[in-house]
Order: C-alpha cells, then structure tokens, then sequence
C-alpha cells in the first residue's frame, strides 16, 4: 500500500463531480421553467409538510452554493489524497460539511454522489496512516 488514502480520494472525487453535474442539471430545469414561462416565475418543492418556492434569483443563489460545494468536496478530496494525517483530517471535514451544506442544492447530489461524498469523508476521518501493511514471504 501506498500510504494514501486512495479509496476515500476517488470516492470524495467521484462525489464532487456527481454533485457538480446534478447542480448544473439543477440550475438548467429551473432556467428552462423560467424562459417558458414569462416574467414571473415560481418554483415549487414539495416537501412532506408543504412546499418551498423558488423565484428565478433565489434559483441562482442555489446554483452557486451547489457548485460551491460540489468545488469543496473535490478541494476536500485532493487534500486527502496528500498523506498527511493532518490534511487528509481536514479534507475529510470540508468533504463531510460540503456536503451536508450542498443536501437542499443539488438534491444530495443525485443521491450517488452524496453517498459516494460521505462515503469518502468516512474513510477519510477513519483513514490510519499506521496501517499499512507489509507483505510477507
């Protein structure tokens, strides 16, 4: 083994970029639904206990803290993948509250990228850098 934590690097990679990808198909429904339909415009989420409207300004506010984040969590990534005890602990912290943060914005990133992200952040803040094994003859 290497001595990097290779696993949580592609996993927290993987996730950012599914993330990304899910806000920018985001950020395209909402603009298709506002230049089709007129000067005003709403969006609607329906949640379990009603529903949260959008207008086309606060849709772009969502577009750029879920792009935001989907950068932090590969940011957080390839501070992982540096070695260091230290710096794979804050990758694994950034990827971990980049994603939570970016749940409401990018629909939990498809939901496999949320689960790839978190994923990562785990083996991350799990990650030894002790554990390395030698192979035996």
């Amino acid at each position: 083994m290497s001595g990097r934590p290779t696993s949580a690097f592609a996993c927290s990679v993987f996730g950012g970029a599914i993330t990304l990808v899910s806000s920018l198909i985001s950020i395209n429904s909402w603009f298709f639904m506002y230049s089709n339909s007129g000067t005003t415009f709403t969006y609607s989420i329906w949640y379990v206990f009603g529903s949260v409207d959008f207008t086309a300004v606060e849709a772009l506010y969502l577009f750029v803290i879920g792009v935001g984040c989907a950068i932090l969590i590969v940011i957080g990534g390839v501070l992982q993948y540096s070695g260091q005890k230290s710096k794979v602990r804050i990758g694994s912290i950034i990827v971990l509250i980049a994603t939570i943060v970016g749940v409401p914005t990018t629909l939990f990133g498809m939901f496999i990228g949320g689960v790839l992200s978190t994923l990562g952040a785990y083996m991350g803040l799990t990650w030894d850098s002790e554990m390395t094994t030698t192979p035996t003859e």
